[in-house]
């Protein structure tokens, strides 16, 4: 039997199991149950799953200022158990689609220098480095400034 994908908006009842992801994914960095609470409920953002067969596999928030040209993915995670399925590529994908949506000309997003499979990920996607935040994570290491143009064949 084929597994049943779909992406979806996050709903409240998603709440416990994206806390549970946000940890096992980012450890020191997780946000709070009570930060996703809001940011599943925040007007203007997008918080979406990806779910495979009705579980949550992973997911993507994507934020917006209403006069930026870009869109940020302000965090995007894969359940260890789920990984090596490009689930990743396609919430990027996603992503993609809402920055055409909203008008806006890139996603940019921040990365940390050793998530080294991260980083591939998003240059193999198309994503170019274009800075660097010093002392941008709470042990004092350092993020990657990445940013792709919304350019379909990209991304195919």
């Amino acid at each position: 039997m084929a597994d049943s994908l779909n992406i979806r908006k996050a709903e409240k009842k998603d709440v416990p199991e994206l806390f549970r992801i946000e940890q096992r994914c980012f450890d020191a960095e997780s946000f709070s149950r009570r930060q996703i609470n809001y940011l599943v409920s925040r007007s203007k953002g997008e918080f979406l799953v990806l779910t495979e067969n009705d579980n949550i596999a992973g997911f993507l928030i994507l934020l917006q200022r209403r006069n930026s040209p870009g869109v940020r993915i302000y965090s995007l995670a894969v359940s260890p158990n789920y990984r090596g399925k490009q689930y990743a590529k396609q919430l990027v994908l996603k992503a993609d689609q809402v920055v055409k949506y909203l008008s806006k000309r890139f996603l940019h997003l921040e990365v940390s220098e050793a998530n080294f499979s991260a980083i591939q990920l998003y240059r193999k996607l198309g994503f170019q480095i274009t800075g660097k935040r010093g002392r941008y994570y709470k042990d004092g290491s350092d993020a990657w400034l990445m940013r792709l143009g919304v350019n379909p064949s990209k991304l195919s």
